[in-house]
């Protein structure tokens, strides 16, 4: 028994020498530490340390409360009917926000925010569609010479009706000038009604461009300031599509359902919205421009022809290099009591899918991929939404996986 225990023993664990071939082992493909956590701190303070989670909550409650804040007498006049603020709570005319990432140092905190602004989109749509196109043509134009003409013959009308009761009634002169006025009032709105819209529109647009300004910012930056007791810095990255980050592309589908119980509609529409591209997958180039600053042949002029010809073939390198560039795979879940009666006696669950959540890198490359959290990889983007309705409460997951 003895005899084989020694013989596995000898086969199995034998004593490496410096004569064996070396093993190749592949780096991690890994995402930067702020990714990977929320919140990163680089302090000394073991009582601050504790205390990080619960600030970042009411910071972000603060930041989403600045963004979505809005002008209650200009929005309602764009619309026949008064805006109610619960409506106005649930609508996706908004600026979309994700969940911000903290980096904490001893004397600052950097706070990265990716948001997409729809609702700057639709008002420049709204202003595309109806008034940059009319105010091209030539009968726009010619409209604003007739409303001219048909005023001014208005006006000399008013103007002797006004002389001739004023000459028979000059009791009640204060009174016929009231009504005249009330008159030129209705008038101008009729025939500048686009023209007003359209000034709504702007004016809408400019407030929404003002919460990004440093100076209306810094009325934020001061409350922040007092939770922290440190300085604050923003980087606010906008997106160009909604589903490059999974916390805004779930976020409408949690509004919706808020509203309506057509689940499987609503996720058909946000999973046909994400545009995806075919995956190319190539190798990474180990080729780098090398320029010796030491020759005295090579001029300044010949180093920056070079610098030209060889710009299209860095960025081809660069670009190559980037991880994670590109959308690969999308998926979205809504689970809970969904149904459209109003005492909702079951819960339901509805998945859709596009694309592929694999990392098609590492699998091609054969490269092991970390885990993050104990749950996540490394090219997937996952976020869980917690809401309730009137029948009851719900969830929203959404998923995003780039290559």
């Amino acid at each position: 028994m003895l005899n084989i225990i020694k013989s596995k023993l000898n086969n199995t664990y034998k004593k490496k020498t410096l004569q064996n071939a070396p093993e190749v082992k592949y780096n991690k493909d890994l995402v930067p530490a702020v990714s990977n956590w929320k919140s990163s701190v680089y302090s000394y303070k073991k009582n601050a340390i504790s205390l990080i989670p619960i600030k970042s909550k009411f910071v972000m409650k603060l930041i989403k409360g600045y963004f979505n804040s809005y002008h209650l007498e200009l929005e309602s006049l764009l619309r026949k009917e008064r805006l109610r603020r619960r409506f106005r709570k649930i609508s996706i005319n908004r600026i979309f926000l994700s969940e911000g990432e903290f980096k904490h140092t001893n004397d600052k905190v950097n706070i990265t925010l990716y948001v997409y602004n729809k609702q700057k989109l639709n008002y420049l749509l709204k202003l595309k569609k109806r008034y940059t196109r009319l105010f091209k043509k030539s009968k726009f134009t010619n409209k604003l010479k007739l409303i001219r003409q048909v005023g001014i013959g208005i006006l000399n009308q008013q103007k002797v009706k006004s002389t001739v009761l004023s000459n028979v009634l000059p009791k009640y002169n204060s009174i016929i000038h009231s009504v005249q006025n009330i008159y030129y009032q209705r008038f101008i709105k009729k025939s500048l009604k686009r023209l007003r819209y359209y000034m709504l529109y702007k004016q809408i647009l400019y407030i929404n461009k003002a919460k990004f300004d440093n100076s209306y910012l810094q009325g934020l930056i001061s409350l922040i300031r007092k939770i922290y007791n440190k300085n604050v810095e923003f980087n606010i990255i906008n997106l160009k599509y909604f589903y490059f980050n999974s916390s805004i592309y779930s976020q409408p589908l949690e509004l919706k359902l808020k509203k309506k119980r057509n689940v499987l509609r609503y996720l058909k529409v946000l999973i046909r919205k994400a545009k995806l591209k075919n995956i190319k997958l190539v190798e990474k180039t180990k080729e780098f421009f090398t320029v010796n600053s030491f020759d005295t042949n090579n001029s300044v002029n010949d180093l920056m022809e070079q610098k030209k010809t060889n710009t299209k073939y860095l960025k081809k390198i660069i670009l190559n290099d980037i991880k994670y560039k590109r959308v690969s795979g999308v998926r979205l879940e809504a689970a809970g009591r969904l149904t459209r009666r109003f005492s909702a006696s079951r819960s339901k669950r509805r998945t859709k899918y596009k694309g592929n959540l694999e990392n098609a890198y590492s699998s091609d490359h054969g490269y092991p991929t970390p885990v993050l959290r104990g749950n996540f990889k490394s090219n997937l983007q996952r976020t869980v939404i917690n809401s309730t309705s009137r029948v009851g409460a719900f969830g929203v997951k959404g998923w995003v996986s780039g290559t």
